[in-house]
């Protein structure tokens, strides 16, 4: 944990987890930095601004951040900023490839003369490609397009400057993530959405998975392995609830919570190339090195979500 306040930097504070981590590193007193892109639309930590180091730039352009890290020093990092992947639709290539591969190897790199204490790296779980049992650490890593690569490419350069150069950097693949604030046009933000207005559902098939992790879990992870990381220096964690929950039984839940009339129209649209009926992160390295588990099993975070989209976004 974060046992003291601490001069902060954050990557991707304006989106759904860092806006989250952002929100509880200023609760907690810290002295919070963070970079945006010139363009974002920063809604999530609107209210955070006043309190907050804002530095607007591109971690494609490595002087911009020798420059800025020179001038902010901090004594931790937590990197979230990327390119995302959604419903099977991503950035152009060279964005992917820009902000994934090239944002995060300056990023580090910057920090080289830094004596930081931590580097929170954020990976994904689809950097290990399809299994036929729960995701490990350990598998090898078969990403099936070019967002995985990209950010395994992040999560092994990571690693190796860790290991090579001592550094203390460890990387958490994050599963299915959800909660309030989560981005319109991901699966959990429209099933609810349209389920509160009794709309119809479209879906593609009942049988498919995901791990599903609540972003305050995420959170209170991420801050445990800040005061760990030294003895932990170039590890890869899986973060998720270690569960599988069906696209059914999902929509079965969400249903149930909202009192929902709506329909499911199932096989509506084809999978996308990562469906799966065994996505699930196997969590016995991650337990085994921290006191952290979830909180929220999916009944509870689904019930938040559904609260804050009702009075927030709907």
């Amino acid at each position: 944990m974060i046992n003291k306040t601490q001069k902060i930097l954050i990557t991707g504070a304006g989106g759904f987890i860092g806006s989250h981590l952002t929100q509880k590193l200023i609760e907690g007193g810290n002295e919070v930095h963070v970079i945006l892109r010139e363009k974002s639309d920063p809604w999530r930590i609107n209210n955070l601004l006043p309190r907050l180091k804002v530095y607007f730039g591109d971690l494609a352009d490595a002087e911009f951040l020798r420059k800025t890290v020179k001038k902010i020093n901090p004594q931790g990092i937590f990197h979230l900023a990327t390119s995302t992947i959604m419903s099977g639709v991503r950035a152009p290539n060279e964005e992917v490839i820009r902000t994934n591969i090239i944002g995060s190897a300056n990023l580090i790199d910057a920090l080289d003369s830094v004596d930081y204490e931590y580097f929170i790296n954020t990976g994904s779980f689809s950097e290990c490609g399809l299994k036929d049992r729960p995701i490990k650490e350990s598998d090898v890593c078969e990403p099936a397009e070019l967002y995985s690569i990209t950010k395994l490419a992040q999560t092994l350069y990571g690693q190796a400057i860790a290991r090579t150069k001592n550094k203390p950097i460890l990387t958490f693949r994050i599963f299915t993530p959800y909660g309030p604030a989560i981005q319109k046009g991901r699966l959990i933000y429209n099933m609810i959405y349209r389920a509160i207005h009794d709309q119809e559902i479209n879906l593609t098939e009942p049988s498919i998975v995901r791990d599903f992790i609540y972003v305050d879990d995420i959170i209170e992870l991420y801050l445990e392995a800040a005061g760990k990381v030294g003895n932990l220096k170039g590890e890869i964690f899986n973060a998720g609830s270690g569960t599988k929950t069906s696209f059914g039984d999902l929509a079965d839940k969400i249903l149930e919570i909202t009192g929902s009339k709506s329909k499911i129209n199932w096989g509506a649209f084809p999978p996308v190339h990562y469906d799966s009926d065994k996505w699930q992160a196997d969590m016995a390295k991650t337990f085994s090195k921290f006191n952290w588990r979830p909180k929220y099993d999916l009944d509870k975070g689904l019930a938040k979500t559904v609260d804050w989209l009702i009075m927030d976004r709907a």
